[in-house]
């Protein structure tokens, strides 16, 4: 069984911030599911650290964060966004 991941943010991944923003991109490795999770509230500078994002296994994330698997199923291309945790994602152009 294939363990597929995805990167997420410092701030959602250690600070317990909610997604939202979620985009998708071509998969960088085999094993990449091209998924990218972010707070939103992350400001350029936070974003131009490599270390600021971490690679989590894909599963283990949605189950931290189950309002992001419904987006799961959709292709690279795809991005989605919130206004905050209580609000439903909705699909918005990628940049």
């Amino acid at each position: 069984m294939t363990l597929f991941t995805c990167v997420a943010t410092e701030v959602i991944t250690t600070h317990q911030k909610p997604v939202g923003y979620a985009y998708r991109t071509a998969p960088a490795t085999p094993t990449d599911s091209g998924w990218r999770f972010l707070s939103g509230s992350e400001s350029e500078k936070y974003m131009n650290q490599p270390t600021h994002y971490i690679t989590c296994v894909l599963t283990d994330f949605a189950l931290e964060h189950p309002d992001i698997a419904p987006l799961l199923d959709h292709p690279a291309g795809s991005a989605f966004e919130r206004a905050d945790a209580s609000d439903v994602f909705e699909a918005v152009p990628l940049d």
